[in-house]
């Protein structure tokens, strides 16, 4: 008998692979001299081994008569992206360094006449897609550029697994639209790869692949960014059990997060050069961000809707004089308000229920394991979709799978339950989920794999013994609901007032966030417009790749901004944390964007010391943003516009005064300087609604700072921003 040892997928090192594709050549060096290659960097350049390491790599360009501009760069990050020139072949090179290492990849330049129409593709994206058919624009923009066999977006699930959740699939060929793939065939250290690395292509499964070698041991060789890198041998084989030579695929990250991929896979083998690539990453990520436009769009709306629905409940909580009649009066709303099947409050020593709840047995053993288990809870609260696999002797078991355990306090048997019942549904998965076990006798030890499946046909499954799952809006209305009852059940006069002035933030609130998101995304919109128009003028790859970047830059801002001002909108004045915040990076930024948006490239600024202030970070880049927007805007028509920008620290405030030379504020006007939708007589000529200095009046009072203005018609305006002085013995306990 031999040791085992078990390697299954998420086991594998896949970013420590050792070789690359045939496609590409990989040069590494370490203090500028190569220590290791990939084996047919040795035919391409037509030298010996011996002549590559420890050679300087910007001598063997040299005598190799490449010319390698490279610009300033940070660990993980592109150094450069360039065309060279080497025997007549136009190559790509293209740079990066990792754990100190610099690797230079080179591949051959493809002709692609459909990369000139990718400007066109952004803007037919951003201008026709809706949340619906998103999906299907980006497949019909990617495969007028790749032209796979099959093209699919598949949307990863809660549990790692996902789904097929639209396809574009060539005549004659099965379809996988929404078929199911278990969790181990993307596994999480794959996921995360995808997070670090979004684009991916095997140009030729069962093609050559060149070993990389040299005086570093290729284990402590880190692939992880290289474009180049060979696919793993379950991977390999799991395509082969697919009948694909050839898949690409690209990340789609949502807010940060690996929502999905955009899979494609081709039966004979096919390359995508680098430019191919790019461009499908950036029509990806262009989707990706519209997509998380529109969900939080959605999610606000959504919010506004059960806050209004919330408050009314609240108010006829508090209406009784009984507050057990009160709940009783209430219990169907109460238990609508997180889309439950059934409810059930115990409160002083009474139980009531509504909907499809379980019998009196069954309701005492769940109080019963609530009060045993709740010290376990987070926050007082229990959530899951499969209780009934937990508690297994129930006698109605089908009706409490899903359920919302809500303890009222730390010292007390009362709590809220919300109940769903049992949702049996078919999964149809590809291929049947399970792996063909392989054993081999390696060094005096039973080393067993874990194969891929060989089949994908559709394979059905009936899940039972779960519930739909719970939203995440629904466990927060579970949470308001809870802190509700709580407050209700203490006083309650103190709890009409507590109301009223609540209602007014909320109102307040809602309203200022609402419109911020349409004010504030006005400026990358515009970026995004003019480099778009910019980018049909340019021929060079080099100036196309720098324009290209400013795109992807500014919807990933727009794609921060939405769900920094929804993160904002739930943001209580005692909620917020302080901190020290840095300012001059930020200002810089938003300084250029400005002179974009407002179409005012000749502005002088004059930006003066920039000391950190103590605020919101979210917050102090909207003031900010605001504040210099309007410098810029209505200085932009004078005949030689300019921003000055000074900060300054006096005792225990930080104090910024932005002067501009624009067109003022006549004094009369100053009584609705920042009520929202008040605009100037005077800037009738210019874009705006009105919000923008009524947000910042907004965030400095929650901030514990002021806002406040000199000015007068016709010879400029000075905002004066007085934050709170840093305490730095503070910021850092």
């Amino acid at each position: 008998m031999y040791p085992k040892e078990y390697i299954d997928c998420d086991q594998e090192p896949i970013h420590i692979c050792g070789a690359v594709q045939d496609y590409g050549f990989l040069i590494g060096v370490k203090d500028s001299e190569v220590v290791f290659y990939s084996e047919n960097v040795l035919e391409l350049f037509s030298v010996q081994s011996s002549f590559l390491l420890g050679k300087n790599i910007d001598a063997l360009f040299s005598e190799l008569n490449i010319d390698v501009n490279p610009d300033n760069y940070s660990d993980n990050e592109i150094l450069a992206v360039q065309r060279i020139n080497y025997q007549d072949q136009e190559y790509t090179l293209s740079i990066h360094t990792h754990n100190g290492f610099v690797f230079y990849e080179i591949e051959k330049v493809l002709p692609n006449h459909k990369i000139n129409r990718e400007y066109a593709a952004i803007q037919t994206i951003l201008r026709n897609s809706v949340d619906e058919n998103i999906w299907k624009l980006l497949l019909k923009e990617i495969q007028e550029v790749i032209d796979f066999d099959r093209a699919m977006i598949y949307q990863f699930l809660y549990d790692g697994s996902g789904q097929v959740i639209e396809e574009l699939v060539k005549p004659n060929l099965e379809s996988y639209l929404h078929l199911h793939y278990p969790e181990s065939d993307i596994p999480a250290q794959a996921r995360a790869l995808y997070m670090k690395n979004p684009v991916r292509i095997t140009s030729h499964v069962s093609g050559k692949t060149w070993p990389v070698v040299g005086i570093i041991p290729k284990e402590e060789i880190d692939m992880t960014y290289t474009v180049t890198r060979a696919s793993s041998p379950m991977h390999i084989q799991y395509l082969k059990n697919a009948n694909v030579e050839a898949s690409f695929s690209t990340s789609i990250i949502v807010n940060g997060e690996l929502w999905g991929m955009v899979a494609c896979q081709n039966a004979a083998p096919k390359h995508l050069d680098l430019q191919s690539r790019l461009l499908a990453e950036t029509l990806t990520r262009t989707s990706a961000n519209a997509f998380a436009s529109y969900r939080a769009l959605e999610t606000l709306q959504e919010y506004q809707r059960i806050n209004l629905n919330n408050i009314t409940l609240r108010q006829n909580l508090l209406n009784e004089e009984s507050f057990g009649k009160a709940l009783e009066n209430n219990i169907d709303d109460i238990m609508h308000t997180c889309d439950a099947d059934g409810i059930i409050i115990k409160i002083n020593n009474e139980i009531l229920v509504a909907g499809n709840t379980p019998s009196h047995n069954d309701i005492q053993k769940i109080i019963d394991w609530s009060k045993e288990n709740n010290q376990d809870f987070d926050e007082n609260i229990y959530i899951t979709n499969t209780f009934c696999n937990i508690i297994t002797d129930l006698e109605n078991q089908e009706k409490s799978c899903g359920i919302i355990i809500s303890v009222l306090g730390n010292n007390t048997s009362d709590m809220l339950i919300w109940l769903r019942k049992e949702q049996g549904h078919k999964i149809k998965w590809a291929g049947k989920p399970e792996k063909e076990v392989i054993s081999e006798i390696k060094d005096g030890k039973e080393i067993i794999k874990f194969s891929p499946r060989k089949s994908f046909e559709v394979w059905k499954e009936y899940v039972k013994g779960t519930s739909l799952p719970w939203k995440i809006k629904e466990i927060e209305s579970a949470k308001w609901i809870t802190s509700v009852i709580l407050k209700a059940s203490h006083t309650k006069s103190s709890q009409i007032q507590d109301l009223n002035n609540q209602l007014k933030e909320l109102n307040a609130e809602l309203d200022s966030f609402s419109h911020t998101i349409s004010h504030d995304l006005n400026t990358p919109l515009t970026v995004i417009k003019l480099n778009a128009q910019l980018a049909k003028k340019v021929s060079e790859p080099a100036h196309l790749q720098k324009t290209l970047d400013n795109v992807i830059m500014q919807v990933d801002t727009m794609s921060d901004m939405i769900r920094n001002v929804l993160e904002l909108s739930r943001i209580k004045k005692s909620e917020i944390e302080l901190r020290s915040v840095e300012v001059k990076s930020l200002i810089s930024k938003l300084v250029e964007d400005s002179k974009i948006s407002f179409e005012s490239p000749n502005t002088s600024i004059d930006i003066q010391n920039t000391p950190e202030v103590l605020g919101d970070k979210t917050m102090v880049y909207q003031v900010f943003g605001n504040v210099i927007g309007n410098a810029v805007k209505y200085s932009s028509k004078s005949e030689k516009p300019s921003v000055k920008i000074i900060g300054e620290v006096h005792n225990d405030l930080v104090i910024y005064r932005i002067s501009d030379n624009g067109i003022g504020i006549d004094k009369k006007e100053a009584k609705k300087m920042f009520k929202i939708f008040s605009r100037m007589d005077n800037a009738k000529g210019f874009n705006g609604n009105g919000v923008g200095l009524s947000i910042v009046h907004h965030l400095m009072e929650k901030m514990g700072g002021k806002i406040s203005y000199e000015s007068e018609a016709g010879k400029g305006t000075t905002f004066i921003l007085k934050f709170q002085k840093p305490n730095y013995d503070f910021v850092n306990s």
